[in-house]
């Protein structure tokens, strides 16, 4: 919902600018991943109060399953997408 949340105020920013919406994200986000802090501490094989478990994965400088690409960085998210409308 806090993701969905910030595409809402870019898709504004882009409409106030008279250009159209971000769209199919997708490829904007990984055009732009110093736009997010990545995450490359914990895993995501965790138990239901059991501990570790052997299935899962860790988080890794990069794209990884466990964390994407990590937290957006609203602000330079922001620059990023009304760059490259422009």
């Amino acid at each position: 919902p806090a993701f969905a949340g910030m595409l809402a105020l870019i898709n504004e920013a882009l409409e106030q600018a008279g250009k159209p919406s971000v769209g199919f994200v997708n490829p904007l986000l990984y055009k732009n991943a110093d736009c997010f802090t990545d995450v490359t501490r914990g895993t995501n094989a965790i138990g239901r109060g059991t501990g570790p478990i052997k299935y899962g994965f860790n988080a890794t400088a990069g794209w990884d399953p466990a964390t994407g690409l990590g937290s957006p960085i609203f602000d330079k998210l922001l620059k990023a997408v009304l760059d490259a409308a422009n």
